[in-house]
């Protein structure tokens, strides 16, 4: 009985010291902005003390009739209600730490925006204070900052002038103490120093006199050596091209002239026959398909008198002329020495009373391979050349002139070999030396063996190898600078 009457009592306690000091603050205590959930909160603690008291009260008017109606006791409810009470002060707690934590920081914030207008403010008023140091207002602090910044800008402007004219000023001020040190000097010195001036301006004119030397013995250098020097020596790349070109240019010719020409060999001259049989013995086996690579070799044939000329084209066979070339074919295995007279003689030709009587010689010769190749193609083909025909073929026997000259003035030693086929068969086909303009391939067996093989059956163009270097030395070494054109046939 005794303990269920201490039960209930035992029960009830005290509420939390949060709870109490929560009701019993007033709002001079706590700083801090209205909340309706602080308050609800308030509300409901103090509801809690007064049941509290009230419990306790009643159960000290009710403890007389425990013996007579002893209460039912519920320690789960009581329990569970405690639980809740301190679970929501706990809750209303962090709920007030955290509020007067972002009070706190918004304090810190405003005090810090208040401490940098404070230090902005005082560093203005410094700036204002040194920029118009003779007491002038600065700017009020309603100004915009554009504008002062404008101030400040015209200020430093003027103070820029101003030290501007200070160093004016003081270069004047130089110039004159100057002045006045050289007539203050003694006269040795002034006479000193006018010698040193007139050696100074000596010297310039020395200088001057020197650089004008320098440029008349360049010029003239220039002069001299552009009367001696010859440039006669051709790069075998420049020369395979033009030899290249020349053979190109014969073709075309040939081509636009005779590509529709009848092939007529019943009644020729004995003239056609023998340049026939001397680029072909067996000419009467050449194919239609062949016959205009002939009368390219015709035209090729007839020019290697002009390029296999000993000295210069239009040296005269008879008068006092004709001594050169005699002398010339009697010297042709002095090597080098040879071809250095040559081109000594070629340039003394040029500069010389004779070079007239040559270059009339040279005109009457073009004219007359012109007729020549002209009269042995209408023989084969009954095709009489037009004028424009003809002007190009002369055009052609010039440029070959002019080629032999360019190949008698180089050091190095050059043969043109244009292959004759004297046999009645076709003679052997050389890789080295010929390229075929006929295109026609070796038949070749299933063991790679060759069973039919080129075989040369006429030339076309000739065949350019050089002996020895540019300088005419080491000439046991040749180079192919290009190959022969030939027309093929199968053996």
């Amino acid at each position: 009985m005794s303990k269920s009457s201490r039960s209930p009592t035992n029960a009830i306690g005290p509420p939390p010291k949060a709870a109490l000091a929560a009701s019993s603050a007033t709002k001079d205590e706590v700083h801090r902005r209205r909340n309706p959930f602080n308050d609800m909160l308030r509300h409901r603690t103090l509801d809690a003390g007064d049941n509290g008291r009230g419990a306790a009260s009643h159960a000290s008017a009710s403890e007389p009739r425990l013996e007579d109606e002893p209460p039912v006791p519920n320690e789960e409810e009581e329990e569970v209600t405690q639980a809740d009470r301190f679970a929501e002060l706990e809750k209303a707690l962090q709920l007030a730490k955290e509020e007067q934590s972002a009070l706190r920081e918004e304090l810190q914030k405003t005090r810090h925006v208040q401490e940098t207008d404070r230090d902005t403010a005082k560093d203005m008023h410094y700036q204002m204070s040194e920029t118009h140091p003779d007491g002038r207002r600065p700017p009020s602090r309603d100004m915009p900052l554009r504008q002062s910044f404008e101030r400040n800008e015209d200020d430093i402007i003027r103070q820029n002038f101003a030290l501007r004219y200070r160093i004016a000023q003081l270069q004047e001020q130089l110039a004159a103490t100057e002045a006045m040190y050289r007539d203050h000097l003694p006269p040795e010195a002034s006479h000193g120093e006018a010698e040193l001036n007139e050696m100074r301006s000596r010297l310039h004119a020395s200088e001057k006199e020197s650089q004008s030397r320098l440029q008349q013995l360049l010029s003239l250098k220039s002069s001299i050596s552009s009367l001696t020097r010859v440039d006669t020596q051709t790069t075998d790349s420049e020369l395979t091209e033009s030899f290249s070109q020349l053979a190109n240019r014969i073709r075309e010719w040939v081509i636009t002239n005779f590509r529709r020409s009848k092939w007529d060999i019943s009644a020729l001259p004995p003239e056609t026959v023998k340049v026939l049989q001397t680029i072909v013995a067996g000419y009467e086996r050449v194919g239609g398909a062949d016959r205009l690579a002939l009368y390219q070799a015709i035209v090729s044939n007839t020019l290697m008198e002009v390029l296999q000329e000993p000295v210069i084209v239009g040296l005269p066979k008879t008068g006092a002329l004709a001594a050169v070339r005699t002398f010339a074919g009697s010297i042709q295995d002095a090597g080098a020495d040879y071809r250095g007279w040559r081109r000594a003689t070629i340039r003394a030709l040029d500069h010389s009373e004779t070079k007239r009587v040559i270059e009339q010689e040279r005109d009457a010769l073009i004219h007359r391979i012109a007729g020549e190749i002209g009269h042995l193609l209408f023989t084969l083909t009954s095709v009489s050349l037009a004028a424009g025909a003809q002007s190009a073929l002369i055009g052609i026997i010039k440029s070959a002139v002019d080629l032999q000259r360019t190949v008698a003035l180089q050091k190095a030693r050059y043969q043109l070999l244009f292959f004759h086929n004297q046999k009645a068969s076709a003679s052997n086909f050389e890789d080295l030396r010929m390229e075929s303009v006929n295109d026609l391939d070796c038949t070749i067996d299933e063991d790679g063996d060759t069973i039919v093989e080129k075989k040369l059956l006429f030339c076309v163009f000739p065949c350019v190898e050089k002996f020895g270097d540019e300088w005419g030395e080491h000439t046991e070494t040749s180079n192919i600078l290009l190959k022969a054109r030939v027309c093929c046939s199968m053996g």
